[in-house]
């Protein structure tokens, strides 16, 4: 048996040829001439081998067939592990060769049923990277299709495979190689795309999963386990960023980096200050690529296109005017997006989190949990009150802000109290930022408007419409936020424990079900 640790990018088609020529590769030795690949992969017709996570591949080339069996990766950034068993394909297939007994026997059991699922065809060129006396990467660069019926994708990808040294030597060439070339890490295997293909599957945007986190754990780890769940939402929706018309891709991206934010935050009593520096500056500037495009979608849909409905007909026009304008504005925003091509960051934040130092981390999860909770409350009360003496739409969404904050953070520590409290009092802090959206999307498009007015894009008497049409609305959903954030805000916090200690947990917890007079 091998383990196999490499490491996938994903490249698009027109720019692939830039990988063959950068320096870092030309400093390497190419193999040999590019190979022609051709794989049939096999399962059985309800796909069992799929469900087990185990792959069968078949592989021609010029001179021999090999049959390959791999097992299931973790993968993080892109760089993934696998068990994986190579030996001649001599007419049938033979297991005897893998000796991870379950595996064997599992394939064995289903050998009688495997059929030909998906096939991928493509060209290989491989260097071989000498960085140093031990330390060596092999770059295979793969460009073809994967297939399935009469179904197709493209192949464009660049593969790393260590040869020689650590999986940490592996992400610092990648890192350097994707800092400099549009190179997107991507943990979906060329099986696992001729799955979706077979299945007419498409993938769609990563939402937050649930906290993965136990009392048991000291909070360095629970720091490592949470960011590193935040990375593999953010490495999914970007690519999905810069290779789906698909929208919510981008506001899944943003809200990956939102919640990245969030967690630097909570944690930053513990962090080291420069880590904590650097990527509260990084995020945020990933954050800002994407920040127009998704502006300019949410003013389309909950400012302009509404004003479309109206019986006036100078509504309607200056609606159109601003929607041409918006359009424009779109366009330029979405080339934007050809910044996130390159992939260096999140394959740092990776190399980073390995390094991170954990001296200063309390020992006491719980306890750290719960403070720094109550921190973010007392802070978003603080803005809450700011805005209820001047309620303006900067003080509106700094309260927002504080809101999300808090938000994150209850999701992130649910497990560690009451899971079903926490999650039910985070869902109420996200209705809350719901109410205040409008207002931060109405306060948005306002001074995007002024801008298009001194761009001579659109008239004064435009932005003026879109205003008059809007703040009427805008005005009754802050007097209705407010109130609803007194309420919520007032609620007791489902992480404090003082109620724990005093008994009070217990008697709510009675109080919700039926009491009845028990008379002797």
């Amino acid at each position: 048996m091998a383990t196999e640790v490499e490491l996938k990018l994903y490249c698009s088609p027109d720019a692939i040829s830039r990988v063959e020529t950068h320096p870092l590769i030309t400093a390497g030795v190419e193999t040999g001439p590019a190979k022609h690949l051709e794989n049939t992969y096999y399962d059985t017709p309800d796909l069992a081998l799929h469900q087990e996570r185990i792959a069968l591949r078949l592989r021609t080339t010029p001179t021999e067939q090999l049959q390959t069996v791999k097992c299931a990766a973790k993968s993080v950034a892109g760089l993934s592990s696998r068990p994986e068993w190579e030996t001649p394909y001599t007419g049938a297939f033979d297991f005897s060769a893998v000796d991870a007994r379950k595996a064997r026997a599992f394939l064995e059991e289903q050998q009688a049923s495997l059929v030909p699922v998906f096939t991928t065809a493509f060209e290989r060129r491989t260097w071989r990277i000498d960085i140093s006396k031990k330390i060596a990467i092999l770059v295979m660069v793969d460009t073809g299709q994967v297939s399935s019926g009469d179904r197709s994708l493209p192949i464009s990808e660049v593969e790393l495979e260590l040869a020689q040294g650590n999986p940490e030597d592996l992400l610092d060439f990648a890192t350097a190689l994707a800092t400099h070339l549009p190179l997107v890490p991507h943990d979906a295997s060329k099986a696992e795309r001729g799955y979706q293909l077979f299945l007419n599957q498409v993938s769609g945007p990563q939402k937050a999963s649930p906290s993965p986190l136990g009392a048991k754990q000291n909070s360095a780890e629970a720091f490592q386990f949470l960011a590193s769940q935040g990375m593999q939402m953010w490495q999914a929706n970007l690519l999905g960023t810069l290779t789906s018309p698909d929208q919510e891709f981008v506001h899944q991206f943003r809200v990956s980096l939102r919640r990245l934010n969030s967690l630097i935050k909570v944690f930053k009593p513990a962090l080291p200050g420069h880590y904590q520096t650097q990527w509260t500056k990084r995020v945020k500037a990933l954050s800002q690529i994407t920040g127009d495009v998704r502006d300019l979608d949410v003013m389309r849909s909950g400012i302009v296109e509404p004003m479309l409905q109206s019986d006036d007909p100078q509504i309607s026009w200056h609606a159109k005017a601003a929607l041409a304008a918006l359009d424009e504005a779109k366009r330029e925003a979405v080339a934007q997006l050809a910044e996130l091509q390159y992939g260096g960051t999140v394959l740092l934040f990776a190399r980073d989190l390995q390094d991170l130092g954990t001296d200063d981390f309390p020992k006491s999860l719980p306890r750290f949990a719960e403070k720094q909770l109550a921190g973010l409350h007392r802070n978003a009360v603080k803005r809450l009150t700011k805005t209820l003496k001047a309620p303006t739409p900067e003080r509106a969404h700094r309260f927002r802000i504080a809101l999300k904050h808090l938000r994150y953070s209850c999701e992130f520590f649910a497990p560690l109290f009451d899971n079903d409290e926490m999650v039910e009092y985070a869902k109420a802090i996200a209705g809350l930022q719901d109410a205040f959206g409008f207002i931060n999307d109405f306060h948005v498009a306002l001074s995007r408007l002024q801008d298009w007015v001194a761009q001579a894009a659109i008239t004064q008497e435009t932005r003026d419409a879109v205003a008059a049409w809007h703040t009427p609305q805008a005005q009754a959903m802050l007097a209705n936020a407010l109130h609803l954030a007194e309420s919520v805000m007032s609620r007791c916090q489902p992480w404090c424990t003082e109620c724990e200690r005093r008994g009070l947990s217990e008697i709510r917890r009675r109080m919700q079900h039926d009491i009845k007079l028990q008379v002797e």
